[in-house]
């Protein structure tokens, strides 16, 4: 593990590494025994062939080199600089000046220009300034990525769908890390860790699952740390993993953590010609990889008990029908044909899911009434029918206490609302009825005219559709009835195909 080229921490002179750049020796020399009296620690090279291999190599802080070299020239290694690592401060010496060659190199993106022969003095003053603008830009790099990262904190915060916050960990963490690809892997129920989301190939879960990565990221949970490694630099544990595969620069594995244990592991790479990971790049990830970890152990929690509570729930609505020996199976039929009537009118998975729950609950509030009422086999009393009507009312504020169900409680108080206004319990028509309880409506009544009831015996799928497409208008919403016209014919085709 080696530190990068991008660290942000104020550094006392004997930890600021300044690699020197020049063809004549003499220069070299000269620069070199003035430069470490000063207290830094210096770096030759003979040519910018050899000036990259060394930053790619070893932690550079400032480049101070010719323009006119053999081979690639002062210039070139400053173009090659931008784009490993652009707030790495370069500065150009020439013994041949020009004012255009001054101009280009400044243009360029170098910080100063020097002309030989020059003044040692004028050289260290050059490079504290440059040495300081690096850590104000880096500073400004630093704010500007917090800033983004909580912006990002926010939004993971605010999302509760699993596979959708685990797409969003992913792609803001490659994002904010300057990284070329990754992967998120998590704990599964049996305790096994595995990719959840990758990065797109040819960087993508192929990659990471073989090599160096699972072996890392294992080692990672063991320790509960974080590990950097580097191509082509020895590390403490090099002789743990396999190495890098051709073409990756930099590989980061960083734990995620609850305070209870770890739940997973991130993992970032950046290619050739990209500079390592930095020490704000960490810095970041670590943050990120904190908020990532309490967001995706909160909405594990959050699926918990909503799942407890919809066990709770379906028991309820199993205890209603054990009641009415003629209804069950009947909410989970009627959920059946909402979730196929949903996908039918495009409805979002968000929305299927909201008419899907309040098709299993939609008669919740039947618990209230007697079994005598749900299995009287003769007419109803007026008194009686007054108590039937009243469970859409009872089961809307049974689920009203739950907060994840409280969208499905338009759908529960309104699925015996009639389109022409004739329904109750308020006695509202047309598009005032909410979406899901049009679609509640059909779905309900088609499965309760096709099953055995105490007062008679089970409809004809075919008289069932009838009734339905009498009703269009009157009971219910005609664009609902065509819409499930269009799920049965299709169901019937591919029962006949299947058949044939």
């Amino acid at each position: 593990m080696t530190d990068s080229p991008e660290d942000t921490h104020v550094m006392k002179p004997e930890e600021i590494h300044l690699l020197i750049v020049d063809d004549e020796k003499s220069i070299c020399e000269i620069l070199g025994q003035y430069l470490r009296m000063k207290g830094y620690s210096v770096n030759i090279a003979r040519s910018a062939e050899d000036a990259i291999n060394i930053i790619k190599k070893d932690t550079i802080d400032l480049v101070l080199s010719d323009i006119k070299m053999p081979g690639m020239s002062g210039v070139d290694l400053l173009n090659w600089i931008r784009k490993y690592n652009r707030v790495l401060p370069v500065l150009l010496t020439t013994g041949f000046p020009t004012l255009d060659s001054a101009i280009e190199a400044l243009k360029l993106g170098a910080f100063d220009y020097l002309t030989k022969p020059f003044h040692l003095e004028e050289i260290g003053e050059k490079i504290k300034r440059a040495l300081l603008n690096k850590q104000m830009e880096e500073e400004n790099r630093l704010f500007s990525k917090l800033v983004s990262l909580h912006e990002v904190t926010k939004i993971l915060a605010s999302t509760h769908e699993i596979s959708d916050l685990n797409h969003k960990v992913l792609d803001y963490t490659v994002k904010i890390a300057k990284a070329k690809a990754g992967t998120l892997m998590l704990f599964d129920e049996s305790e096994k860790l595995g990719i959840v989301v990758a990065s797109a190939e040819p960087f993508g879960r192929q990659l990471f699952e073989t090599g160096i990565f699972p072996e890392a990221s294992q080692w990672v949970v063991e320790n509960g740390e974080p590990l950097v490694i580097e191509n082509n630099t020895r590390h403490a544990l090099a002789e743990k993993f396999p190495p890098l595969p051709p073409g990756i620069e930099s590989y980061i594995a960083f734990p995620l953590k609850t305070p209870q244990k770890t739940i997973g592991v991130l993992n970032l790479i950046r290619v050739k010609d990209s500079a390592a990971f930095s020490h704000v790049d960490l810095e970041i990830i670590n943050v990120l990889a904190s908020q990532s970890s309490i967001s995706i152990d909160n909405v594990r929690l959050y699926h918990n008990i909503r799942d407890n509570y919809l066990k709770t729930i379906r028991a309820f609505a199993l205890a209603v029908e054990a009641k009415d020996r003629y209804t069950h199976g009947h909410s989970e039929n009627v959920m059946k044909y909402t979730v196929v009537l949903a996908k039918q009118l495009g409805l979002s998975d968000a929305e299927i899911e909201n008419v899907k729950y309040a098709g299993l609950l939609h008669d919740i509030g039947k618990i209230g009434i007697s079994e005598f009422i749900l299995n009287k086999p003769s007419r109803l009393t007026p008194y009686e029918f007054d108590e039937i009507r009243k469970h859409p009312e009872v089961g809307a504020k049974i689920i009203a206490d739950v907060p994840f169900l409280r969208p499905l409680v338009p759908f529960v108080l309104h699925h015996h609302e009639y389109f022409d206004g004739n329904g109750y319990p308020d006695g509202i028509g047309g598009e005032e009825i909410p979406f899901g309880a049009r679609i509640l409506s059909v779905a309900d009544v088609f499965e309760a005219m096709t099953s055995n009831r105490p007062y008679r015996k089970a409809l004809s799928p075919e008289l069932a559709v009838q009734t339905l497409i009498a009703g269009k208008g009157k009971q219910f919403d005609p664009h609902m009835v065509d819409a499930f016209m269009d799920v049965l014919k299709l169901r019937n085709t591919e029962h006949d195909s299947a058949r044939s």
